[in-house]
């Protein structure tokens, strides 16, 4: 059952449609032929009686000549909308989030404050105010969200910031964590990865190929290069990774072969960069990926080369968000940006599987 505020909604939304058509000097019928939908979906939109698909959304909105945004988004007067965390939980209020709609549906992630003071930082579009976004004046929620652990998803956000409907919103999260997203649909993709042959999407997903790299434990420099069986010992700080994360996995696997226990994990991190740069203040070990133990100067031990790529559901395979991040990643804008980053095979990038 829709909630009383979810129904509010719908019911603005059709008013909004119903307006601009009549602007337009369009029938509804003209309207569903120039959109190419059903006149039935049109009627049922004006009347706050459904909410359309992205790919819907973005024909009628076009239809129309306007964006998604201002045709589906949050109220006029800026009054404060629901919002769903694309990882699921609660959204603290007073956090900084950036959002995009799904089916009629608002999706967040929280935004670190500081990472808006960078040069190539993703600007945040609003805050929450007791439980729910306010919009920042001027914010136009829009893009694709794509959940992932890949590091370069923060770069292609901050490179796609000003692509308007390409927008990119990325949602930092384990393999697993971003597959249970896409399973809720509060996304529209995720970066995977894991060794070549493990990776099986299901039925009605499209799969392109992104990068690869090894996975592994990452040490400080002055402990030597210990072996895996040392560090599982418990003779050194260890930082580990949440169980759906594709890197613990593989720890685990080497683990099990060589006979060893499964080590409690006493600090866990949420993220590759995390985990490495634990590991450098703490002068012990943590379960990363080669291209950022490189970066920050940790030795390295492979245990597994991983694919890396990016699915995404068949519907939303043409949205401007995905195209645009497609493009970018076999673009020479961001292959330059990426000669720096050692161990990060690009070789394929954005080759279809």
């Amino acid at each position: 059952m829709r909630s009383i505020r979810a129904i509010e909604q719908a019911v603005d939304i059709g008013r909004r449609i119903r307006d601009q058509r009549h602007g337009a000097g369009l029938t509804q019928g003209e309207l569903a032929d120039a959109a190419q939908v059903s006149r039935a979906l049109v009627g049922a939109l004006e009347h706050g009686r459904h909410m359309p698909a992205a790919d819907a959304a973005i024909r009628l909105a076009r239809a129309l000549g306007t964006s998604v945004e201002r045709l589906f988004g949050a109220g006029p007067d800026g009054s404060p909308a629901a919002a769903v965390p694309v990882l699921g939980g609660g959204l603290p209020d007073g956090a900084l989030v950036r959002t995009a709609w799904i089916e009629g549906t608002q999706v967040a992630r929280v935004v670190d404050p500081a990472s808006v003071l960078g040069a190539l930082g993703a600007s945040a579009d609003g805050i929450v105010v007791d439980g729910e976004v306010r919009a920042f004046a001027g914010s136009a929620p829009r893009g694709a969200v794509v959940a992932g652990c890949d590091p370069v998803l923060a770069l292609a956000e901050g490179l796609l910031e000003r692509a308007g409907e390409g927008r990119l919103v990325g949602v930092p999260a384990t393999s697993g964590q971003a597959l249970a997203a896409l399973g809720a649909g509060r996304c529209h993709g995720v970066v995977v990865h894991g060794p070549a042959r493990s990776l099986k999407p299901q039925a009605g997903l499209r799969r392109w190929h992104l990068a690869r790299w090894r996975s592994g434990v990452a040490t400080h420099s002055r402990l030597g290069r210990p072996s895996l069986e040392a560090v599982l010992a418990g003779e050194l700080p260890f930082v580990q990774r949440e169980a759906t994360a594709a890197c613990q996995q593989a720890v685990d696997r080497a683990a099990r072969r060589l006979g060893a226990p499964r080590r409690r994990p006493r600090r866990t991190a949420a993220g590759h960069v995390d985990a490495a740069r634990s590991a450098l203040a703490l002068e012990g070990a943590a379960v990363a990926i080669e291209p950022v133990a490189v970066a920050l100067g940790l030795d390295f031990s492979a245990l597994e080369l991983h694919d890396v790529e990016l699915w995404v559901p068949d519907r939303w395979a043409a949205l401007p968000g995905v195209e645009g991040l497609l493009d970018l990643l076999r673009s020479a804008a961001f292959h330059d940006r990426m000669t720096g980053l050692e161990a990060y095979d690009l070789s394929d990038i954005g080759a279809a599987r």
